[in-house]
């Protein structure tokens, strides 16, 4: 209804699109559940029904694929407490009792889940293994290999707790066991590649804008035919000023692991470079982003 929309959208030279639900059918499916070997575990599809079950806040698509995934019998555990996700974290942990102890499970951003580890477990041994350097490589060996073949993952983790604590704190996602990985695939629309190509006849440049991993997000641009031009990660974009910015952000097209506040960071950059920037998204965590952009 308000006209200046129609011209606003017309002089549009840049549009940032976030890539799940988007550029993706957000129609996802958990295809992995991997022990830190990357063999199969059923012990890690376990704990991260556990967290998605009992964790009740905004449930994600992801929490979503792994209950529609398989039904696990909960009826023994006792949820006591939890921690909620939050961007800056990017982890959800539950405080579970069974009868014979808590267990706090922890599931998020399998970089910041493997961080906050000291110890792993292998394939049908529960037991505490120290977590040293060989263990850390094969551990990122495993992710990357997931993310390469284009599966979006999550880290799973675990740690025993006294009997008699009372409440989850984010003090309590430390010296954590790795359980795993579980990966989830998410094809891209049909009709994105299209859509694409048609932007780009129109003199209309695409950055895509992402939570998620330079991998993955780079293995979604070979199957839509996009040309990635350059990478600029969440960790980079925290390291260098507005300033600096503002000159990495022409060249790259892959802004990856960005929480919402640096998805903002990147509109307003190519705002103050002259351009009119367009932001498509449809995550509570576009929410700034679609604020600060002119269309």
């Amino acid at each position: 209804k308000r006209l200046a929309a129609i011209q606003n959208l017309g002089a549009m030279d840049v549009l940032c699109t976030d890539k799940t639900g988007t550029l993706t059918e957000a129609r996802i499916r958990l295809e992995q559940h991997v022990d830190p070997q990357g063999n199969p575990s059923a012990r890690v599809l376990e704990l991260a029904y556990l967290n998605s079950f009992f964790e009740t806040g905004l449930k994600s698509p992801l929490d979503e694929a792994i209950l529609d995934h398989e039904h696990i019998d909960v009826s023994a555990w006792t949820k006591i407490d939890e921690v909620p996700f939050d961007f800056e974290r990017r982890r959800v942990s539950v405080l579970l009792d069974k009868g014979q102890g808590r267990l706090l499970v922890v599931k998020g951003a399998s970089e910041e889940i493997v961080a906050l580890c000291t110890h792993y477990e292998e394939q049908g041994n529960t037991a505490r293994i120290p977590l040293d350097a060989t263990a850390r490589a094969q551990i990122h060996k495993v992710h990357g290999d997931l993310e390469g073949e284009g599966f979006r993952v999550l880290g799973i983790a675990w740690r025993d707790v006294p009997a008699d604590h009372p409440h989850a704190v984010i003090g309590d996602e430390a010296e954590l066991v790795f359980a795993g990985f579980a990966g989830f695939l998410d094809p891209p629309k049909a009709s994105a590649g299209t859509a694409l190509a048609a932007l780009q006849d129109s003199g209309v440049t695409v950055k895509i804008v992402t939570g998620d991993s330079e991998l993955v997000t780079q293995h979604v641009c070979g199957q839509l035919n996009i040309p990635v031009t350059g990478i600029l990660t969440g960790k980079e974009i925290a390291a260098i000023d507005d300033a600096a910015l503002k000159i990495r952000i022409e060249k790259a097209n892959l802004f990856c692991r960005v929480n919402p506040a640096q998805k903002e960071r990147v509109i307003l950059a190519l705002k103050a470079r002259g351009h009119a920037v367009g932001y498509l998204g449809d995550g509570i965590n576009d929410a700034p982003s679609l604020h600060a952009a002119d269309v």
